[in-house]
């Protein structure tokens, strides 16, 4: 198996969005085939799952004779990609069944080339068969303007409570210690919104792991969420329209009442 990503702006997305899986699980498991690059996470409480596809016409340069799982320490991956200076190209390239080959090089002669052994962990997961569902509303708005209410709100509570109605949505956030903090989020304001006629939703969800998913923003300028009652709440994030993306689903919190 070997990739490369020699655009600037692929690379920085690629680099992001494996950063980021380490605040979801210990260990992944990228999955290689002719038709491009996959990975299925669940983090360790059990209450969000993470997909990444990356069809392999993304990649500048992706060959891939047979499939092939490999798996990898998350936090290693990250120290790893955390060595990537900006500009710098990706070339990954799986030589054994004990190592992952990754190098950093670019044009840049003021920026070294860097080259790096990455020891693989046998892991033993199934992937979960997550079923098409019909969301009862749906809204698209920017990834950074989510990214800073999520902050935001997270600094008022741990719950993220979401009224979802066919004028507005409200999110609102509150402790006994830091008081309360609502957004408000008129409809016309937002790239798109769709809901079923007449349907109103109330649903909790957790403001840390939101903030988790909400640094996945730099896969894509717009992201879109997708919710109904009883069902898991979904965040797309769509790097291209080659069927590149992030997807991300998080189960809402039980209320007490």
């Amino acid at each position: 198996m070997e990739i490369c990503l020699t655009t600037s702006a692929k690379s920085d997305i690629f680099t992001g969005i494996f950063q980021n899986i380490r605040l979801f699980t210990d260990h992944i498991s990228l999955i290689f085939s002719a038709t491009g690059l996959y990975l299925q996470a669940m983090d360790s409480s059990r209450v969000s799952i993470v997909e990444v596809q990356l069809p392999s016409n993304w990649f500048d340069a992706f060959n891939c004779a047979t499939d092939l799982v490999i798996g990898l320490n998350s936090a290693i991956l990250f120290k790893i990609l955390n060595a990537r200076e900006k500009g710098q190209n990706i070339h990954m390239v799986y030589e054994s069944d004990d190592t992952l080959s990754i190098h950093f090089t670019g044009e840049d002669k003021t920026i070294f080339d860097k080259h790096f052994q990455c020891p693989l962990v046998d892991i033993e997961s199934e992937t979960m068969k997550i079923p098409e569902t019909e969301y009862a509303a749906e809204f698209t708005l920017p990834s950074n303007s989510y990214a800073t209410l999520i902050q935001q709100l997270k600094l008022f509570g741990d719950t993220l409570d979401m009224d979802c109605g066919e004028e507005k949505i409200m999110m609102t956030a509150k402790s006994a210690e830091s008081g309360s903090m609502a957004v408000e989020i008129p409809i016309d304001d937002l790239h798109s919104f769709s809901i079923n006629e007449g349907e109103t939703l109330h649903m909790g969800f957790s403001l840390p792991q939101l903030h988790n998913i909400s640094q996945f923003k730099i896969a894509a300028k717009e992201m879109t969420i997708k919710l109904s009652d009883n069902y898991p709440l979904a965040i797309v994030f769509p790097i291209t329209e080659e069927h590149a993306f992030v997807k991300v689903y998080l189960a809402p919190k039980i209320s007490d009442d």
